[in-house]
């Protein structure tokens, strides 16, 4: 894959979080809305059934009407395994962003990314949409279709990185008979002295 210019689009980002079931003001009612966490994606097309994901934000995430550049890098695969890179860049060049991931199966199974992003809204109403720097999911099993998946989050770590003050947290979905479907470790750049209480 070559250069591929991407306006991100006001409407798509509020599609998405509508999808993702977040009435968060970031994404929805912003005159220029934040991309929500797995917004961008690793191929360079809609979002597809990943088993793992790693979206990196270099600052505050991109917002509608942002032109960006996507270059896909090529990875090896391993058995089993296709990866996907993709990095996005602004016009001045700077890297913004990169998103990764990987595609397993699950004896025969589909990966839902639904479940994914429903762990990121709820991350992002927890400690903010134009915050979080990094989000990493890794799917355990399929949510099936209309169950209801119940989140947690707890703190595992503060520090300073790059001139500001973060939290790592490490996040759980799990589906209404309580067995994990999706699992996810963000970083969030949080404001002042305080550092956020487990959820």
């Amino acid at each position: 894959m070559g250069n591929v210019a991407v306006v991100l689009d006001t409407d798509a980002i509020r599609l998405f979080a509508q999808a993702a079931r977040s009435d968060n003001p970031a994404y929805r009612i912003a005159d220029r809305p934040v991309v929500p966490p797995t917004f961008l994606p690793a191929d360079g097309s809609p979002a597809g059934e990943w088993a793992e994901t790693d979206h990196r934000f270099f600052g505050p995430p991109p917002r509608a009407g942002d032109r960006l550049t996507a270059i896909r890098a090529d990875s090896p695969d391993r058995p089993g395994v296709a990866d996907s890179l993709t990095r996005y860049f602004d016009r001045t060049g700077g890297l913004v962003a990169e998103s990764w991931a990987a595609a397993e199966t699950f004896a025969g199974e589909r990966v839902s990314p639904q479940a994914a992003a429903l762990l990121a809204t709820y991350a992002t109403d927890w400690l903010g949409a134009e915050t979080i720097r990094r989000f990493r999911t890794r799917s355990v099993r399929p949510l099936p279709p209309g169950d209801v998946m119940s989140c947690s989050g707890r703190v595992t770590q503060s520090y300073l990185q790059d001139g500001e003050s973060r939290v790592d947290v490490s996040l759980c979905g799990a589906d209404a008979t309580g067995a994990v479907v999706v699992r996810a470790w963000a970083t969030f750049a949080v404001t002042g002295d305080a550092t956020p209480d487990s959820r």
